[in-house]
């Protein structure tokens, strides 16, 4: 399978880009965060991310749109709140968020790689997330519990770490930082993440697995193609 995943957007213009090879690939994986930006204006956002949620209509089964944390805070407002945060645009960008939920989901899997938006650490899995786990069936994949207790709003889904003026010592799949990963990473499945702003393709590497981070959108005032990552599956 030939996937391609995108890191955060950001409210930049992407759909135009994806669809010009959408028949070359299998799976394009949207990392989250597809709003909040120090330079695009509101009306661009809302119009690049309602984009975003065309192509998926259009390609339900190729396209996959992650939750990003930038996401959260208008869809259910946790408390938590990004830099770049609009509360003008709050009204709005939940209601698209909200009647498009189904559209969206924490985490996707294949094969022996996962994908959220910043990545499972091992001191998470361990003490926050195992105690929800064990309790489900013992044949649902990980993406499959990770999206089962994110629809549950299970709290530890939502923790932010002390890195990121947080409370717990490590965030979750929506707040996890790259020293976190870095420092105690979660080896049982090779990983792809958004979140963590890079200038290229980075890679940590650790008992035969990897974890990729992809942000790097932010380095450029328009997107290609060879802005994404590809990764045959």
């Amino acid at each position: 399978m030939k996937t391609v995943s995108i890191g955060d957007t950001h409210g930049k213009e992407i759909a135009d880009v994806v669809i010009k090879i959408i028949n070359e690939h299998d799976k394009f994986i949207f990392m989250g965060d597809y709003v909040d930006s120090p330079e695009i204006d509101n009306i661009s956002i809302k119009k690049n991310l309602s984009d975003i949620i065309f192509l998926k209509k259009r390609y339900p089964e190729k396209i996959i749109l992650l939750w990003g944390n930038h996401d959260i805070q208008y869809f259910i407002d946790n408390g938590h709140y990004c830099s770049g945060y609009r509360p003008g645009m709050k009204k709005e960008l939940h209601e698209i968020f909200y009647s498009n939920a189904d559209l969206f989901q924490l985490a996707y899997q294949a094969d022996d790689y996962l994908w959220t938006h910043a990545g499972v650490s091992a001191w998470w899995f361990e003490f926050r997330f195992l105690p929800f786990a064990e309790k489900q069936k013992k044949d649902a994949s990980f993406s499959e519990l990770l999206n089962l207790a994110f629809d549950k709003r299970y709290k530890a889904i939502f923790d932010v770490g002390y890195s990121r003026n947080g409370d717990t010592e490590a965030g979750g799949p929506l707040w996890c930082d790259i020293e976190e990963l870095e420092d105690d990473p979660w080896t049982e499945l090779n990983q792809i993440v958004g979140h963590n702003r890079v200038d290229q393709f980075e890679r940590i590497k650790k008992d035969n697995r990897e974890i990729v981070f992809i942000d790097v959108l932010h380095n450029t005032e328009t997107v290609d193609s060879s802005c994404f990552f590809y990764k045959e599956i």
